[in-house]
């Protein structure tokens, strides 16, 4: 069993998940690279992590904002940050990486196990290393202070693949003492496909932004926010995901198996899944407009699963529209600079080369 532990990220999910390790007896590691973050954990000397109504002290090894001082000899690296910043925590730390180290992105949206790898291979890494994503963050979390989170739900189960995917269950062998939640994916095009943020974040936001900006987010993002005619859209993106899985070879679940399967929810369709689900009903809308649910989920999310799908011939007209809209009201290509084909360096590959580099991190 892992005795330290590396948590990079210290927003909601990386802060939970420091806290939650830490309460089982693991030495951990927290860095992140915006010293605002961690400040207030450093002035608290931990973390005061509430689950149930219970709330506990949770003191950690190192709190830092030096990614190859948190590493450092550590054999499980667990990246808790939006997948925007992937990118920006591979450059901070390919030539720290060793021999032999698992690097886990929880989650890793779509391709961002690929996109990690790319990065630090590009950049000269030599190590040997498996980089490895879940589908989802295992927690509903919220930072409630400084130094401070709850956990309001934590999922029942969640696919994990590895890169290249013979190494899925070693890493989940490391796993399994604190989350025996996580279970073996085919490979990353399967937890990279069964991304369920792609579906709640961008088109209720959107299609709620004008609430967002009047009422500065105290509605209840999922309970209010996603409508029965919103959940109709929401279930036609639902269903263009699952036909470009089935293009790459994949089986996903739908949401509502998703949300079944994930939590202790109940109800006939998609609607009532999500208005019955307790872990969602204490979870506010976001304040402004420039959130992640747009800023993150719609270039590391929508746009590669719109790009598989134009590369296999299926198309994705509801995930195109959203796209689309939310560049021209954010005024930014989100295709351009998310995880495009060309991006995720696969422009030039067929469907089943695609595949094939999913399965094995290797052209």
């Amino acid at each position: 069993m892992e005795t330290s532990v590396a948590v990079i990220g210290a927003g909601n999910g990386g802060t939970a998940i420091a806290a939650y390790l830490s309460s089982q007896g693991v030495k951990v590691n927290l860095c992140d690279l915006f010293p605002q973050y961690i400040a207030g954990i450093q002035q608290a000397n931990g973390i005061n992590l509430t689950v149930n109504g219970r709330t506990s002290h949770c003191q950690l090894n190192l709190v830092t904002t030096d990614i190859p001082l948190a590493i450092q000899d550590i054999h499980l690296i667990m990246v808790v940050t939006p997948s925007f910043t992937h990118r920006l925590i591979a450059e901070a730390c390919f030539n720290a990486l060793e021999e032999g180290q698992t690097v886990v992105l929880n989650p890793g949206r779509t391709g961002g196990a690929v996109d990690f790898l790319n990065v630090i291979r590009s950049r000269g890494c030599k190590a040997d290393v498996t980089i490895a994503e879940a589908q989802t963050l295992i927690y509903a979390c919220r930072k409630t202070g400084p130094s401070s989170v709850e956990i309001s739900g934590i999922k029942k189960k969640i696919l994990l693949g590895a890169l290249p995917a013979n190494r899925t269950e070693q890493v989940l062998a490391m796993l399994r003492p604190f989350y025996p939640q996580f279970v073996a994916a085919k490979n990353c095009l399967e937890t990279s496909l069964s991304n369920i943020g792609a579906l709640f974040h961008p088109t209720p936001l959107l299609l709620n932004i004008g609430r967002v900006e009047s009422e500065t987010g105290v509605f209840r993002y999922y309970l209010d926010g996603i409508s029965p005619s919103v959940t109709v859209l929401v279930k036609e993106i639902d269903n263009e995901r699952m036909a470009v899985a089935a293009a790459y070879g994949v089986s996903v679940l739908s949401a509502e198996e998703w949300l079944v399967e994930s939590y202790d929810t109940h109800g006939e369709d998609l609607y009532h899944l999500i208005q019955n689900n307790a872990a969602y009903s204490t979870i506010k809308a976001p304040k402004t407009i420039d959130a992640r649910y747009i800023t993150e989920d719609v270039p590391m999310s929508l746009v590669p699963i719109s790009e598989l799908g134009r590369k296999a011939g299926v198309a994705t007209p509801n995930i195109d529209a959203v796209i689309q809209l939310t560049s021209a009201i954010y005024k930014r290509d989100f295709r351009l600079s998310g995880r495009c084909l060309k991006n995720l360096g696969l422009d030039s590959m067929e469907r089943e080369q695609i595949i094939h580099y999913f399965e094995t991190g290797s052209r």
